[in-house]
This record gives structure tokens, C-alpha cells and sequence, in this order.
């Protein structure tokens, strides 16, 4: 079966058995694989701005990723804070 038929499938689905439209449940279906798409490099990018806009300071925020990313789902290996800072500052 196509990636594309089964995602047609799950969409259909979901209608189905929630209040969600075809285009809201195919809007979420999109979330949902986007969020899971995401790689580390992404990831670390967006939770230092994330962190950072909470007024965290830039040793506070590495070591708050570098915990996470063990955790995360690309179940990563671990990062120094040099690594995370490169990644976030190129």
C-alpha cells in the first residue's frame, strides 16, 4: 500500500471518529508528521529560542537540550554544549 493511500486512510479515519473535517484531520495528519520529521539540528534551533525567550541564560539553555535530546524521539546521541552551540550558531 502507498504512503499516500494509507495517509488518505488515516485521514478518513480520523474524521470519522472525531469532530475533526477532512481538512482539519489532514491539517493535523501534516502536524503530527512535520513534528516527527523534525531532525536534532531543528530541534536544538527551535528550543533555544524557545528557552531563551523564557530569559534563560545561553549555559542554562545547553545543558536544558543537551538533557532533553537524550530524551527526545531521534533518541540522539549526546551533544556537547560546543556541538549545541554550533548548532545554533553555525
Amino acid at each position: 500500500m502507498s504512503e499516500s493511500t494509507e495517509l488518505a486512510e488515516l485521514i478518513e479515519y480520523l474524521a470519522r471518529t472525531t469532530r475533526l473535517s477532512p481538512p482539519e484531520a489532514a491539517r493535523v495528519v501534516d502536524d503530527v508528521l512535520a513534528f516527527l520529521n523534525e531532525t536534532p539540528e531543528r530541534f536544538v534551533r527551535r528550543r533555544h529560542l524557545a528557552l531563551q525567550a523564557l530569559g534563560y541564560s545561553n549555559s542554562t539553555i545547553f545543558a536544558q537540550i543537551g538533557a532533553e535530546l537524550g530524551r527526545w524521539r531521534f533518541r540522539a546521541e549526546p551533544y556537547s554544549e560546543r556541538q549545541i552551540r554550533r548548532m545554533i550558531y553555525g
